[in-house]
């Protein structure tokens, strides 16, 4: 009786493992080579220059260690609407933070945004996830200088 106990504890162990590991995969990162203000003044700087972008929020965490923005990628709205009204707190933003590494440098995270898709099947989930990635690729690319 033992054994299919421990079976199923190490299943269930192994399952949440490689849950967190593809969670962990929903994040972009990005070393960035100038400091936190100037990165984010360059988004928000960038954001608010741009129709088809819309600069919601800029707001410090942790004591002021993180510099939270979100911005939002209009042209995806049709197709996170078409995948239901119950889906709309998911919007076409991306949720950016910005912090000092260990070493003192400057990182960027974010979510990508394939987390739609990992939560809902909707198809238009996936044109969404398709016509923003290239979008905020550029947006980062264009502001932060990343590839």
């Amino acid at each position: 009786m033992k054994h299919p106990i421990m079976l199923t504890g190490l299943a269930a162990a192994l399952a949440l493992a490689t849950s967190a590991a593809s969670a962990d995969e929903m994040f972009i990162t990005h070393q960035l080579d100038m400091d936190r203000a100037e990165a984010v003044a360059a988004i928000r700087d960038h954001v608010a220059a741009e129709e088809d972008w819309l600069f919601l929020a800029e707001f410090g965490l942790a004591d002021g260690a993180v510099m939270a923005l979100k911005v939002c990628y209009l042209p995806l709205g049709p197709d996170i609407v078409e995948a239901g009204l119950h889906v709309m707190a998911m919007m076409p933003c991306g949720n950016m933070a910005f912090y000092e590494t260990d070493d003192g440098g400057t990182e960027m995270s974010m979510l990508d945004l394939a987390f739609m898709s990992e939560l809902s099947d909707a198809p238009s989930l996936e044109r969404a996830v398709d016509t923003g990635r290239p979008a905020f690729a550029a947006l980062l690319s264009d502001t932060l200088g990343v590839e």
